[in-house]
């Protein structure tokens, strides 16, 4: 079936094409990313208030982490269904609606003071955008064409981390501020959730995938269907487990840069807080540079620099505990590693699964992600409660097992290694110039075939070739000259 876009739509008279479908997606995914994250954070501290009057240890803390996680693990098969059997916008509006209704109930929880009552609305919150981001991602190759795909998951993937990072400092300063008045943090929240769904309500119109798969109400169900289509597909397959493999690392990472900034560093709470926000700030900042660097297509050639990039990175983290400053440059670096690592998958995995299937694939992917969470927290558990590694020494096992997977994986696929080296070739000794991109043949299809015109060398013409040539919707004539000032 021939992937539809937002211009195949608007020339068939459906929908009139805004001038900027992106903007009104970006600003309800950031407020909603940013609303989870200050009540998730609210409620962290009111968990940790609780478990030390009580000398519970960190069970509540842990509790509030499980509760965010559930849901994604029992409703992610009913998200896919309904992202491919409706409308994605639709689906969008009716998630950023409940969102405004869950907001009202954390305003009511938050005034009780019960941590049970507000455990179950992070619950809702967490249901809410677990049906929230297969729509999200799936909406995208539906309105915007194929070549912009990367720099608009770049943008998401960045606006995400910032979110995540104004989201968590603000809702610990509007904690300490208005401690014993929580029902202003809840009209807060109230305001931007209405202010998410008005965002929402521009997103462009779509029609539904087309798909007539009957609801499940096993919940594993649509996972399970989920999980043999990428069996059978090898590289979405695979496509799928880098993600998944990203959220583990994030997720390990998180939680042992934490113990490597109290532990082995010896720093005061705020210091080891702002830990985690160079991390986020380097994920946001490489997501938004391997958009950009991926121009029009996907450029697969960035996932293994990206390993490459994190595994060293993690190497040298784990010996620069005398170094605050090298230490928040070194999770910088490894965060924008990452942000090449994953931008480029999500695209792959948006691009080449089929408009009806794209939101089954999707939630399998947000299950997948989430259950590598879990398996995050356990091996850090083993590694740090059971076998008493420091945390240091966790962090530089992590570096070398990645770089060892790196290597094998690039050993079982040399086409990413050919992909590398000639995207670093075409991007140090070369510049490349796209002449005509935007040629079209016929609607919604473009041309297929590119005219080289290599000014350099016949030896170097094939490197050129490879690193420009389009797996996608790229039909331009291109003319590729040595930069011989690159390195002067």
């Amino acid at each position: 079936m021939p992937r539809q876009t937002l211009a195949d739509i608007s020339q068939a008279g459906a929908v009139p094409r805004p001038s900027h479908p992106l903007r009104a997606l970006l600003t309800a995914q950031f407020l909603g990313a940013f609303n989870d994250n200050v009540y998730k954070m609210v409620v962290s501290l009111l968990a940790v208030q609780e478990t030390l009057k009580a000398g519970a240890g960190s069970a509540a803390l842990a509790l509030v982490s499980a509760v965010f996680i559930i849901p994604f693990l029992l409703f992610s098969g009913y998200a896919g269904h309904a992202a491919d059997v409706l409308s994605k916008r639709t689906v969008l509006v009716a998630t950023k609606s409940f969102e405004v209704l869950v907001m009202g109930l954390a305003c009511g929880a938050l005034l009780s003071g019960r941590l049970d009552f507000m455990l179950s609305v992070l619950f809702l919150l967490a249901t809410q955008a677990t049906f929230f981001g297969p729509a999200k991602y799936g909406l995208l190759p539906e309105i915007l064409p194929a070549r912009d795909l990367a720099r608009a998951n770049g943008l998401i993937e960045m606006s995400t981390f910032v979110a995540i990072i104004l989201g968590t400092a603000l809702g610990t300063a509007m904690f300490v501020v208005w401690y014993k008045h929580l029902e202003i943090i809840g009209l807060c929240l109230i305001t931007v959730a209405v202010a998410g769904t008005g965002a929402s309500l521009w997103v462009p119109s779509v029609p539904p995938s087309g798909a007539r798969q009957a609801f499940r109400l096993n919940p594993w169900g649509e996972i399970c269907r989920g999980l043999k289509r990428l069996a059978r597909e090898g590289k979405l397959g695979l496509t799928v487990l880098g993600i998944a493999f990203f959220w583990l690392l994030a997720a390990l990472m998180q939680m042992a840069v934490l113990l490597f900034g109290k532990e082995v560093m010896g720093l005061d709470d705020l210091r080891v807080g702002l830990l985690g926000t160079f991390l986020a700030l380097g994920i946001g900042a490489g997501s938004l540079t391997a958009g950009r660097l991926s121009g029009q297509k996907v450029e697969l050639g960035l996932v293994p620099l990206g390993a490459l990039g994190m595994g060293t990175s993690t190497l040298l983290l784990s010996l620069s505990a005398s170094s605050y400053a090298l230490t928040a440059i070194m999770l910088v670096v490894l965060g924008f590693a990452g942000g090449w690592f994953i931008v480029p998958l999500q695209v792959f995995l948006q691009y080449k699964s089929q408009v009806e299937e794209r939101g089954l694939l999707l939630a399998t992917t947000n299950f997948l992600s989430m259950g590598a969470v879990l398996v995050a927290s356990g091996v850090l558990w083993v590694c740090h409660d059971l076998l008493t590694w420091r945390a240091d020494h966790i962090i530089l096992l992590v570096g070398l097992g990645l770089l060892l997977s790196t290597v094998y994986v690039l050993r079982l696929l040399p086409a990413f290694v050919v992909r590398l080296v000639c995207w670093m070739l075409t991007h140090t000794l070369y510049r490349i110039r796209v002449v005509g991109g935007n040629i079209s043949r016929g609607r919604g299809r473009r041309c297929s075939s590119a005219i080289m015109s290599p000014t350099s060398t016949a030896s170097s013409s094939g490197p050129v070739c490879l690193a420009s040539s389009v797996s996608l919707s790229i039909a331009p004539f291109m003319s590729a000259k040595p930069c011989a000032g690159c390195f002067a």
